[in-house]
């Protein structure tokens, strides 16, 4: 998904998967809206709470200069968790995904997803060059280095260099956002969702290679992920705000009924204690 093994030039007048898929840039406000509330729907059926940590700081991505948000990859819901957590930033959403994938969910074209054919270093290199585009004040342009899902217990090894070749080779200086997404079941009877949003940093033009600083969004990367590991392990869900309310345990559901027939004494605790 985030780029190729290596990057070649791009030979000129070489057939692309690409070439069919056509994304709608920016996205129609109309259809980002009700894919927005379609997601957060469809959340609230799946998980028990979907939460997100900011940063406490100043170092929160902003309208004034392009964000490149670099994320792990464990699981079918990344992308979707991308989408809300994008929007809740205030960014336009982007998103590289596999061409022969976004081939058969052509949607997604409407939504923000940008082709990246990755059977060939040389056709990677010319949709990378393509996604540079959208690379404007207020857009979140999300990368998976990872290339393809991987087990969440594995470590970050080998990240594929597209987000450090975008970065460096903008128009203008952008912003480098790590974020860590994880899932779980913390007490409650549906699993819980968790993306924590880590501090981000200003990468200008030409500044680096691309290699070093392949290294560095990693190092970053495992950081935000350690730290939001360490937040679950000890459930340190004061850390987080609620990003999508999903449904609550059985148990609850009845203990709120009786708490306001007067049955219950005390305070109404919504979560499992």
């Amino acid at each position: 998904m985030a780029g190729p093994p290596a990057l070649g030039r791009n030979p000129e007048g070489a057939v692309r998967l690409t070439e069919s898929l056509r994304p709608t840039i920016p996205p129609r406000p109309w259809v980002a809206a009700g894919f927005e509330r379609y997601l957060r729907h469809l959340a609230a059926r799946q998980f028990a709470a979907v939460h997100v940590r900011r940063p406490a700081g100043g170092a929160a991505p902003g309208a004034a200069t392009p964000t490149i948000f670099v994320a792990n990859h464990t699981n079918w819901w990344d992308g979707f968790l991308a989408y809300l957590v994008g929007r809740s930033l205030g960014t336009t959403f982007y998103v590289l995904m596999e061409a022969r994938h976004l081939a058969r969910y052509r949607f997604f074209l409407r939504v923000g997803a940008l082709p990246l054919d990755r059977t060939s270093a040389p056709r990677a290199y010319a949709d990378l060059e393509r996604a540079r585009g959208v690379l404007a004040p207020s857009a979140g342009l999300w990368v998976f280095p990872q290339g393809a899902r991987r087990p969440a217990a594995e470590p970050l090894a080998t990240l594929e260099a597209g987000a450090a070749h975008l970065a460096l080779t903008a128009d203008t200086p952008v912003r480098i956002c790590p974020v860590g997404f994880r899932y779980g079941y913390l007490g409650e009877h549906l699993p819980e969702a968790f993306a924590w949003v880590g501090e981000s940093w200003v990468v200008r033009p030409g500044s680096d290679n691309r290699r070093t600083l392949t290294e560095q969004i990693g190092e970053r990367l495992s950081a935000v992920l350690e730290q939001l590991d360490a937040a679950r392990r000890e459930e340190r869900l004061d850390e987080f705000r609620l990003l999508v309310r999903g449904s609550i345990s059985l148990n609850k559901r009845l203990d709120r009924i009786r708490h306001r027939l007067g049955w219950l004494d005390g305070p109404y605790e919504e979560r499992n204690g």
